[in-house]
């Protein structure tokens, strides 16, 4: 009950697009470097250790820079929480199969904000008064 009413004041305040901005560039701020590091080869040796071309790495590098942006463009962003939710259940699959803890929470963590900039975006999203 606490938690509801201190939601509905804070929310209110800011306003429904502060809080969605916030996680559009916390998710933007965490997907640019990695999806740049990959871009310009720098996971190659651990990409190539699983099994995968250097062409994959900059296929995954690519789609995390692209989504990223198109986060940034309210018109392009559900496709791009879907290509971030893609791209992060593969990550987690690949993590998880090679025991990789922390590689697999980064991508639940990318999920779930994606998931949150999803429902924050959506037409249904209401805040209860």
């Amino acid at each position: 009950m606490i938690y509801t009413k201190t939601f509905s004041l804070i929310v209110p305040v800011f306003g429904k697009n502060f809080i969605l901005w916030v996680i559009v560039l916390l998710l933007f701020g965490i997907l640019i470097p990695d999806g740049l590091d990959q871009l310009r080869g720098g996971e190659h040796i651990i990409f190539g250790r699983w099994g995968y071309s250097c062409l994959f790495i900059f296929l995954i590098g690519l789609t995390k820079v692209l989504s990223a942006s198109g986060l940034l463009v309210p018109r392009f962003r559900q496709i791009a929480v879907f290509l971030i939710i893609g791209v992060a259940l593969f990550g987690s699959y690949i993590h998880f199969t090679h025991q990789e803890v922390v590689g697999l929470l980064i991508n639940i963590m990318n999920i779930g904000l994606a998931a949150m900039v999803y429902w924050c975006s959506s037409k249904r999203f209401h805040i209860p008064q």
